[in-house]
């Protein structure tokens, strides 16, 4: 793994990333001697601890496997992270408890849920206040065509459970976004070649089309249907929310964005086509400066109608991306091993930065990560893989310590 050096010039002191309650490791200061004047003592120095993610400190979840999938935080005191406990991979299909841990800057606990008669897991978390959060997860089942979805909403007090409306196809529908900005909640995902698109305004969910593109009936390349799979959302404002993922029509097969500017939905090519190949993951603090990214080293970065693709992007799983507070992309590289690392990308291109695994782990996978609005706190969820037969699965949460400079000394 290459290193990377990261400035930042606020201190993580709010976010509760110091000292032990929120890690199990810490970085300790280089060590050396003092500058010294001449023919006097020795002068005061500071020193950098260097920046690194850590493990932070958990609740105790129940096994055999417990694993989170996404997170969330809106500021350095308010933290989502959602996924599921007491899973066992010899009853997968009536094992599992829905999971939602939250952050007060201190510390990883519990959130008090409505009773959940329901096996399963939560996938997606996202917010815009502490009192403006919406989870979604699904049920654990034989066949996918009988999962079902739920989507709970968090209004600063209790959760409680928001349906989804109900179609008249009984096909497996598969959410796979969500995202919420100035109170509009939006939910994306795909039914066989049918793209979802939903949206709370505050009162009730309403249906959107997906671009006319993606249901025309055409052919695509080698005779398909045209067909658009949607994988992740992002909103800025209720007229301005881009979602990522792929389609295929005639002349056309490839990543695409998808842009809605409060009265319908197109597609926005970003400069490749002809692949087989998709976004999964989106992020950004505007529509002028935005990042997705994809399997096998797909990422692009942009805005508005110019896209430039990137080379040299981690060419393993890239399951999520998130910015943090000067804007800067952190993504998650995950490799078969599995092992997983967090890639930023700078003026010299894309570098690697290890991902800490619990003490006695055989491999480690993320699946979600997140910055913080107006704090350097970030922070990545996903599950390390324990040495049983058969593996079993233990939840983790990294939190991302910035460099700081310790204390003088003489």
């Amino acid at each position: 793994m290459r290193k990377i050096a990261v400035t930042v010039a606020a201190v993580l002191l709010a976010s509760g990333c110091t000292g032990e309650r929120a890690g199990t490791s810490t970085s300790p200061a280089p060590s050396g001697p003092a500058a010294t004047a001449a023919g006097g003592p020795p002068e005061a120095v500071v020193t950098n601890a260097p920046a690194a993610w850590r493990l932070a400190t958990m609740p105790e979840l129940a096994g055999p496997t417990s694993v989170l999938w996404d997170v969330v935080t809106v500021d350095a005191t308010h933290g989502w992270a959602v996924g599921s406990e007491a899973y066992s991979p010899d009853q997968p299909n009536d094992s599992g408890t829905p999971l939602i841990l939250q952050w007060d800057g201190t510390r990883w606990a519990r959130a008090a849920l409505p009773a959940i008669t329901w096996h399963g897991r939560f996938d997606l978390v996202a917010a815009d206040s502490p009192s403006n959060v919406w989870a979604v997860g699904s049920t654990a089942a034989a066949r996918p065509e009988d999962q079902e979805t739920h989507v709970l909403h968090y209004d600063g007090t209790a959760w409680r459970e928001v349906p989804l409306p109900r179609r008249d196809s009984g096909s497996y529908a598969l959410i796979t976004g969500l995202t919420v900005a100035g109170g509009h909640t939006w939910v994306v995902g795909n039914r066989l070649h049918e793209v979802i698109i939903e949206q709370w305004d505050g009162r009730s969910w309403r249906s959107h089309l997906s671009p006319a593109e993606c249901r025309t009936g055409g052919t695509s390349i080698g005779g398909m249907p045209n067909f658009c799979t949607v994988t992740a959302i992002k909103a800025f404002r209720a007229d301005d929310v881009w979602a990522a993922g792929n389609g295929a029509w005639t002349g056309f097969k490839g990543p695409l964005l998808f842009h809605w500017n409060g009265s319908g939905w197109r597609t926005v090519p970003v400069g490749v086509n002809g692949q087989e190949s998709s976004f999964k993951a989106l992020a950004g603090r505007s529509s002028g400066e935005l990042w997705a990214v994809g399997d096998g080293g797909l990422a692009v970065r942009g805005g508005g109608g110019s896209f430039e693709v990137l080379g040299g992007a981690p060419r393993g799983a890239l399951p999520d991306v998130a910015t943090d507070m000067a804007g800067v992309p952190w993504l998650i590289d995950n490799s078969p091993a599995p092992s997983a690392a967090l890639a930023t990308h700078g003026a010299g291109g894309w570098v690697d930065m290890p991902a800490p695994q619990p003490a006695g782990a055989v491999g480690m996978s993320l699946h979600g990560i997140t910055g913080t609005p107006g704090s350097p706190l970030m922070v990545a969820v996903g599950a390390a893989d324990l040495p049983t037969s058969p593996r079993h699965l233990r939840a983790v949460i990294l939190e991302y310590v910035p460099a700081q400079p310790t204390e003088p000394r003489a």
